[in-house]
C-alpha cells in the first residue's frame, strides 16, 4: 500500500459503554472462532482510551482512528487489524500480536510494545479523512508517530517502517528481518543486540559500535566453512548416539554459530548435545530429537521447537523470545542410570504463554 488518505463514514457519537463494548468484543471473538452468532467489531473513531483489553481477541477488527490512549493491550490478538491513524499513545503493549496490521498513521508515541509480535504490519505514515452523516469532511492529520516507543525483543519479520517517526525508539533484542526502513526518522535510536537479516544497513545509519552488538547473518564464504566443519563433528554425533555411545563422539557445539548448517541440521539426532552458549536465532528444529540437550545461555530468539523431543533440555539462561514450542515434549528424561533430567528453563527468557501447547504429561495407556 501507498501512503493514503482513507475516508470513513462514521457515526458522531462513538462513546461506548462499557457493557455495550462487552457484547462487541465477545460476539467479535465468536466471529472469529466462525461460530454461528458472532460479528466483525466495527469500531472505527471508537473512544477506548484506558479501556482494558489485555487477551482480548480483535483480530481483523476495524478499529480506524479509534482512540486507545493508555488501554491495557497485553497478550491482545490484534492480527491483520485495522488501525489505519488509531491512536496508541502510551499503550501497554507488552506480548500483544499485531502481526499484518495496518498501522499507518498510527501514533504509538511512549508505548511499551516490548516482546510483541508486528510482523508484516505496517507503520507507514497515513491521512484519514472522517465523514459524518451530513457527508461533510474532516481531516484527521496522524501521519504517524512511533517516537519513544519501545520495542525491545519484537519480531519484526517483513514490518514496515518508511518514513515512520522513530526518534527515541528502542529496538534492542529485537528480530528484525527482511523489514523496511526507508527515509525513517532514527534520531537517537536503539539498535543494541538485535537481529538484523535481510536489512538495507545504510537505511538504518548504524555505527560500527552498535553494529557490532547486532547479529548479523554470516557472510557466505565462512559459513560454508563452518557448514563443513559443524557437519563432520555431526556426523560422529549421529554414529554416538546411534551406536549408543559405543563408536563416535559426543558433539560439543559451545559457542558455535548453527545457523550456516540451515535445513542440514534436520539430519542428525541432537539427543545429548552440548550448544552453551551457541547461537541458533531462527533455526528450525521442528520434530527433531533433543533429549538432554544443553542450550544454556544460548541464543535461540526466533528459534522453532514444534514438536520435538525437548525431555531434559536445558535452556538456563538462554535467549527465547518468539521461539515456538507447540506440541514439544518438555517432560523429564529418565536416564538408564536411573538420573532424571528435568526439563530447565531457569532464567530464560521465555514465557507460559509460548509452552502453552507443549506436552507436559505422559499419554494416557490404551485401553
Amino acid at each position: 500500500m501507498s501512503h493514503s488518505a482513507g475516508i470513513l463514514d462514521i457515526p458522531d457519537d462513538t462513546n461506548l459503554s462499557p457493557q455495550t463494548l462487552e457484547r462487541i468484543l465477545v460476539a467479535h471473538a465468536t466471529h472469529v472462532a466462525l461460530v454461528r452468532g458472532g460479528k466483525r467489531a466495527e469500531l472505527a473513531f471508537a473512544r477506548l482510551a484506558h479501556a482494558r483489553l489485555s487477551h482480548r481477541v480483535l483480530a481483523d477488527a476495524d478499529l480506524s482512528g479509534a482512540v486507545l490512549m493508555g488501554a491495557d493491550l497485553t497478550y491482545a490478538d490484534f492480527v491483520s487489524t485495522v488501525l489505519y491513524c488509531a491512536d496508541l499513545r502510551l499503550v501497554d503493549g507488552r506480548y500483544c500480536d499485531f502481526s499484518h496490521a495496518d498501522m499507518r498513521g498510527a501514533t504509538l508515541t511512549g508505548s511499551d510494545l516490548s516482546h510483541a509480535k508486528l510482523d508484516y504490519a505496517d507503520l507507514r505514515p497515513g491521512r484519514l479523512v472522517k465523514r459524518d452523516r451530513h457527508g461533510n469532511d474532516e481531516i484527521i492529520d496522524r501521519t504517524g508517530n512511533a517516537a519513544n516507543v519501545d520495542f525491545r525483543n519484537c519480531s519484526l519479520c517483513g514490518s514496515s517502517f518508511e518514513g515512520a517517526f522513530l526518534q527515541g525508539a528502542n529496538f534492542s533484542g529485537a528480530i528484525i528481518h527482511a523489514a523496511r526502513f526507508k527515509n525513517a526518522h532514527l534520531d537517537k535510536t536503539n539498535f543494541e543486540g538485535t537481529v538484523l537479516s535481510q536489512i538495507r544497513l545504510d537505511e538504518l545509519h548504524l555505527s560500527d559500535s552498535v553494529l557490532k552488538t547486532c547479529v548479523v547473518a554470516p557472510a557466505i564464504a565462512a559459513a560454508a566453512a563452518v557448514h563443513h566443519r559443524l557437519a563432520a563433528v555431526l556426523e560422529q554425533h549421529q554414529r554416538w548416539v546411534v551406536s549408543d555411545g559405543r563408536s563416535g563422539a559426543p558433539a560439543v557445539l559451545d559457542g558455535e554459530d548453527l545457523r550456516p548448517l540451515g535445513r542440514d541440521l534436520a539430519k542428525y539426532q541432537l539427543t545429548a548435545v552440548s550448544a552453551r552458549h551457541a547461537l541458533a536465532v531462527a533455526v528450525n528444529f521442528t520434530g527433531m530429537q533433543l533429549q538432554g540437550a544443553n542450550f544454556e545461555n544460548a541464543d535461540l530468539r526466533g528459534a522453532n521447537f514444534e514438536r520435538a523431543d525437548l525431555r531434559g533440555v536445558k535452556f538456563r539462561g538462554a535467549k527465547l523470545s518468539h521461539a515456538r514450542f507447540a506440541g514439544a515434549d518438555v517432560r523429564s528424561l529418565l536416564l538408564k542410570s536411573g538420573e532424571r533430567l528435568d526439563f530447565d528453563i531457569y532464567r530464560a527468557e521465555v514465557t507460559d504463554e509460548q509452552l502453552a501447547g507443549t506436552r507436559t504429561q505422559p499419554l494416557p495407556a490404551p485401553r
